[in-house]
This record gives structure tokens, sequence and C-alpha cells, in this order.
């Protein structure tokens, strides 16, 4: 009960789904156009893990970051919000748009890869004092996923989002990917000690 007041009063809800609602359009397109298919996939992931990264945006943060309930409690009652951007992901993975033949697990790892190490990173940025962390990570996590389809185009690399089974090098790349947001969010969960030392001080 208090965590669903919190989340919802907390959460930059407008930000978070704006993109949720461009990636429903995103896969509207992508079952009208199939064609199109490797940049509206991409942009589509890229979409749900921009959505992560406003999970952590709190203007008050140094206030809540010393009240009694705590930074622990705060992380990870928001790092929940973050399964929402992948349910939407699952979402497009299940109906498969444009019956694109998708391998929905290894469809669904890239969305869970991706959210998970946005959702992380924006943690860790909360952990370290940094109030809206999501308007810049959502730029840098849509550049970082839409790059690779910019630069496969005119070096002919092996796609990161390939319609049907990944090879075991892309596949690798995002179990790598899905590792090292899982530690980010197991590390941001810890306790924030340099907020209570500068209160303290």
């Amino acid at each position: 009960m208090l965590v669903g007041w919190y989340l919802r009063r907390a959460i930059s809800w407008m930000a978070l789904l704006g993109c949720l609602a461009g990636a429903v359009l995103l896969a509207l397109a992508l079952g009208r156009w199939p064609s199109t298919t490797a940049v509206l996939l991409s942009t589509l992931v890229a979409a749900c893990a921009a959505a992560a990264a406003f999970t952590f945006d709190e203007v008050s943060l140094p206030v809540v970051e010393v009240t009694p309930r705590g930074s622990l409690w705060r992380r990870a009652s928001r790092l929940l919000v973050a399964l929402l951007p992948l349910a939407v992901w699952a979402s497009v993975v299940a109906v498969r748009p444009g019956d694109l033949p998708l391998s929905r697990g290894a469809s669904f790892l890239v969305g869970l890869a991706a959210i998970t190490l946005t959702a992380g990173l924006a943690a860790l940025a909360s952990r370290r004092a940094v109030a809206t962390p999501g308007g810049s990570l959502a730029a840098v996590v849509v550049l970082a996923l839409l790059s690779p389809v910019v630069m496969g185009a005119f070096l002919d690399w092996e796609s990161l989002y390939p319609i049907g089974d990944f090879s075991a090098g892309v596949l690798t790349v995002w179990l790598a990917v899905l590792g090292v947001g899982t530690l980010a969010c197991v590390a941001a969960l810890g306790p924030a000690t340099h907020a209570r030392r500068r209160v303290a001080e």
C-alpha cells in the first residue's frame, strides 16, 4: 500500500509513459511496415530502455535520502517500476507485429538486458545523489542502442537485433549487458552512506 502511494507521487510518470507510448506507436509501425524492422526494432528497444531511465528521477532526493524509511527501500521500490517497460517489450515480443519471425526467448533477452542496465545505471546515479538522471541517461541509452544499427550498415557487421535466432557472438554480447546491468542494480541497493555523511556535516 505504502509503496503504491510513494510510486504514484514520486515517479516522473509523464516522461516514462511518454517513452512507452512511443514504443507502442513504433510497434504499430512495425506491424504496418515490417520491411523497416532493422531500424524500428532497435528504436523500440531504445524507447523501452529510455522509459526505465526515468524511474529514478526525484527532485527532492536530498530530503528523502535521509528519511527513516531509508534509501534502500526507496531504490528497491523504484526498481519495481522498471518492470513496466519490460512488460511493454515482452508484449511486443509475444505479439510479434508484422508476423516477424522473432525468436521470443532471444528477443526478450535484448529488452531485458537493455532495460536492466538502464535501470541499474539510473539507480547508481541516484545513489550518487544525482536527482534527475533520466533525461541525460535516456539520451545516452538511445544513442548507444541505435549506434550499432548505423555502424553495422556502413561496416557490414552482424546486427545486434537479428530476426530469428541469435548467433553465439550476439547472444554473448546481450548476456554480458544483462550481467553488467544486474550488477549495477545490486550495487545500487547498497546504503547511500555519502548522503548521511553530508547531512551529518
